[in-house]
């Protein structure tokens, strides 16, 4: 295994579905070592979990007063691409939701290419159990062989029909596994959600072309594209999050209901119970 990057750097453009603001993300090679980080105006803001500063709704990472927001379908994408080094520069408050999954971020990927590098890659272990809980969610870590391995479970207290687990194996040599079964899920919300938070003037960018909204027991704004959908857009989510570890990742995680506030704590705590070798 070798380092990888871009081989050439490619745009995406879009509306924030938080702040409903048009941003301009263009993602360029780095070097060995870079890991990947985010840059707005003169700003440099690595995607690591010591950068989190709000995980309201998305995760958001911030220095020096600097913060940009929803950067965990990207982030998830160049993880699934095995994109360790990339320099990601943002015009704009927030990452574009696009269609609210990480295919176009894949299609992106897929366009601009990619370049192995000369050394070899930063890869986080474990030799013991490490287990984390927030709320009614909790993240499991096992040592694994040679590859990350994905569970997520699905639990809603108001929406049995949505209970769901889904296992994916992400091997860096097979990110069409990723394309296939993770990137096209999209960000959902329940009817009764959508409607509070356009009460409250948030979701701002958000629309039925870039959300599925779920209307208990089996209503949906379009067709799914993905079996539990719902858990996949979970799994694309904790993959994004788990990214802020700045690893390749050969650990078996387990997540029960998992969201950005556990995620982001979880990568945290891997580092530090992991030094990377």
């Amino acid at each position: 295994m070798q380092q990888r990057t871009l081989a050439a750097p490619f745009t995406v453009e879009g509306v924030g579905i938080h702040t409903g603001v048009v941003s301009r993300v263009t993602a360029h090679p780095a070097d060995t070592d870079t890991g990947r980080v985010f840059q707005t105006g003169r700003v440099l803001i690595p995607a690591r979990a010591e950068y989190v500063v709000d995980t309201a709704r998305c995760t958001t990472l911030g220095s020096e007063g600097a913060r940009i927001s929803t950067v965990e379908h990207l982030l998830s994408a160049l993880m699934g691409f095995s994109i360790d080094n990339a320099l990601i520069v943002v015009e704009g408050p927030e990452i574009p939701i696009l269609d609210g999954s990480a295919l176009p971020f894949v299609e992106a990927i897929r366009s601009a290419g990619v370049r192995e590098q000369t050394r070899a890659p930063r890869v986080l272990t474990l030799e013991a159990p490490l287990e984390l809980h927030a709320g009614n969610g909790s993240i499991r870590a096992m040592p694994a062989a040679s590859t990350l391995e994905l569970e997520v479970t699905t639990d809603f207290a108001d929406w049995r029909e949505g209970d769901a687990t889904l296992t994916a194996y992400l091997e860096p040599e097979d990110a069409e596994a990723y394309a296939a079964h993770i990137a096209p899920a999209r960000t959902f919300a329940f009817q009764q959600e959508v409607d509070a938070l356009l009460a409250a003037g948030l979701a701002k960018g958000g629309s039925l072309d870039n959300a599925l909204i779920i209307t208990p027991p089996d209503g949906f704004s379009r067709p799914l594209r993905l079996p539990s959908e719902w858990c996949a857009h979970k799994m694309l989510d904790l993959l994004g999050d788990l990214a802020l570890t700045d690893r390749r990742l050969q650990i078996h995680v387990a997540a029960i209901r998992p969201g950005h506030t556990l995620n982001t704590r979880f990568a945290a705590a891997l580092l530090a119970q992991s030094p990377p070798r």
